[in-house]
Order: C-alpha cells, then structure tokens, then sequence
C-alpha cells in the first residue's frame, strides 16, 4: 500500500509539475500572438486617410495634420523601405545596374498605387494652411523620416 501511494504521489507531482509548465509556456505565446494582432491592427490604411484628408482636413490642426502624416507614412513605409533598399543596392553595385533596374521595374507597377496615394495626399494637404506647414517643415519630415528608419532622400 505505502508503495502504490508512493508511487501515485510521484505520478502526481510529476503531472503537476509538467501541467505547471505547459501553462507557463502558452502564457508568453498568448502575449505574442495577442500582440502581434495588435501590431496588425495598428497598421494605418492609406486609402482611408487620404478619404479623411479630403473630408476632414480643412478643419485640422498642425498637429492633426502631422499626426495623419505620420500615420500615412507607416501605411506607405514597407513600399518606401522596398524602394531605398532597391536604390542603396543600385549605388553599392554599380556593376548591377541592369539587373537591379529590372527589379525596380517590377516594383514599379507595385509602388504605383502608393505614389498616387501619396501625391494625392500631398495635394489636399497643401490646399490648407496647416496642412501646407507640414508639408513645408523639413525639419519635422527628417526626424520623422529617421523615427520610421526611412532613407533620408525619400
């Protein structure tokens, strides 16, 4: 009998101790995935702020104005890192150069959409005063640039 409840008792702690563990590791796994549908969720859309820039951007702030600045170039930032990384490629290996333009103009038809959001953008927020200070402080457009890990010549 002492050798049954011995054995039992070891049995258990085992399963407990293995339970215990489990529950530990699906908690940071949890973390993970419920912060990667964060990060997802937080992505901007282009095509949105441009609609709310032409409905509500006479009415913004500088600050309104640079906040959906900001907002729109996270949107377009996978587009312009693509884009810098394909010109950084062109000047570090100049003997690529044919094949590193094939590259861009398959990348062409992809940026495209985005070029035209972006112009778009451009063109309603300098049609307003705010907008146009945004627009027009480089200042503001490099420190934003360098927070995003944009290439500065974007």
């Amino acid at each position: 009998m002492k050798r049954q409840f011995l054995v039992f008792g070891l049995a258990f702690t085992i399963a407990m101790g293995m339970a215990s563990c489990k529950q530990k590791s699906e908690a940071p796994a949890a973390a993970e995935q419920a912060e990667t549908e964060q990060v997802e969720t937080k992505q901007p859309n282009a095509e949105e702020i441009v609609a709310k820039a032409k409905a509500e951007g006479a009415n913004w702030s500088v600050d309104e104005w640079k906040a959906s600045t900001k907002d729109m170039m996270i949107a377009l930032s996978p587009a312009l890192k693509k884009l810098g990384e394909l010109l950084q490629k062109m000047e570090a290996e100049p003997d690529k150069v044919a094949e590193i333009m094939g590259e861009m103009e398959g990348f062409k038809a992809e940026f495209e959409p985005f070029e035209k959001l972006m112009n778009e953008f451009e063109e309603v927020a300098k049609a307003t005063v705010n907008g146009k200070a945004v627009m027009d402080d480089e200042a503001w457009g490099d420190e934003l640039k360098k927070e995003l890990g944009l290439p500065d010549d974007m």
